[in-house]
């Protein structure tokens, strides 16, 4: 690829800048029109611009070229603007932990994977002021009969060292996913079929409809929340077919001697819970025979991760989080 030198940690300081581009949907602008503005959100500087050109845009936030050839990224993004463009950063300098480097012909300097915490603290800095500013943008255009709509198109970083030479810090990540098949023979075909047609017309439509969002997704945000919505409103619906009297009367120690009045209590205790996971345990007791303590365990995990991105302590699931409200959601429609 080029590399040649091995960099020293510490060797390189930069300060790292990125920029976000996205389309504008709804608004035109004038050619050769850059409009742009310098704020503060969340604790961190930002700037914004529009424009018809997005290096046009750039240059008014960065002094440099979004693209190298503007025409051929309008072809590789299908897009014609006009474009919106955030800049966020600079961050504190930062110094090299170590990797490989090379000179450019225009003097710049690109180094591979030397900056890993520059780029966790960009992507921090992003996290807090990005949604603030796209909210702002959205709706300072948005109008009663003409909507504005922004559409990612792409993002960079790049660095300056303290004597202003540019810093290009990449780093290539593969990604793959793998399954097994197994062989279905007729026999097996034919059972399952027939109890798809016997079961699909019994599955709750609302949690149907969300769990077939989420096995169509692929962002895992999404994915996690489809599947996530899908057992909530499975656990609902199943909670609201109990009959909590009898219930209550078959999980009672038979040596307590369930009296009417005992039994009336609980009833009452155990139709009133309003806690999603209390009523997922309940649920688990008396109708999903199949669940065991551990999957009970998990639910709560689950539980915990959307309550985090509903209440904006993170924006992610953690890794594997898609899968396993997946794999919940399977037993719970299916056998439940």
């Amino acid at each position: 690829m080029g590399f040649r030198e091995l960099v020293a940690a510490g060797s390189i300081e930069a300060s790292f800048t990125s920029v976000t581009a996205y389309e504008a949907r709804g608004i035109t602008v004038a050619e050769g029109v850059a409009e742009a503005v310098r704020a503060h959100a969340a604790g961190a500087e930002y700037r914004v611009a529009i424009s018809a050109s997005v290096n046009s845009a750039c240059q008014a936030l960065v002094g440099d070229d979004f693209a190298e050839s503007e025409e051929a990224w309008r072809k590789e993004v299908k897009s014609n603007g006009p474009f919106a463009l955030i800049a966020v950063g600079p961050t504190d300098f930062f110094s090299c932990s170590a990797g490989r480097s090379m000179r450019a012909p225009d003097g710049s300097l690109v180094t591979y994977d030397c900056f890993p915490l520059a780029r966790e603290a960009l992507r921090s800095i992003e996290q807090r002021v990005l949604p603030p500013v796209l909210s702002a943008l959205t709706c300072a255009f948005n109008q009663p009969d003409r909507f504005f709509v922004l559409k990612k198109l792409g993002r960079g970083s790049a660095g300056r060292t303290p004597e202003l030479t540019t810093i290009q810090d990449i780093r290539m990540e593969f990604r793959a996913e793998g399954y097994v098949s197994r062989r279905a023979e007729r026999a097996e075909l034919s059972e399952q079929l027939q109890a798809v047609g016997q079961r699909a017309s019994r599955l709750n439509q609302k949690a149907a409809r969300f769990f077939a969002l989420g096995v169509g997704e692929d962002d895992q945000l999404k994915k996690f929340l489809y599947f996530f919505l899908s057992l909530e409103i499975e656990t609902h619906a199943v909670f609201g077919r109990i009959n909590h009297r009898a219930s209550v009367e078959s999980a009672v120690s038979p040596n307590l001697g369930v009296r009417p009045a005992l039994a009336g209590l609980l009833e009452r205790q155990v139709s009133s819970l309003g806690n999603l996971l209390d009523r997922f345990v309940w649920c688990a007791s008396c109708k999903w025979t199949n669940l065991t303590d551990a999957d009970v365990a998990t639910f709560r995990t689950l539980k915990e991760a959307r309550d985090a991105i509903a209440h904006g302590r993170t924006s992610e699931p953690p890794p594997g989080f898609a899968r396993s409200a997946e794999l919940m959601a399977h037993k719970i429609l299916w056998h439940g």
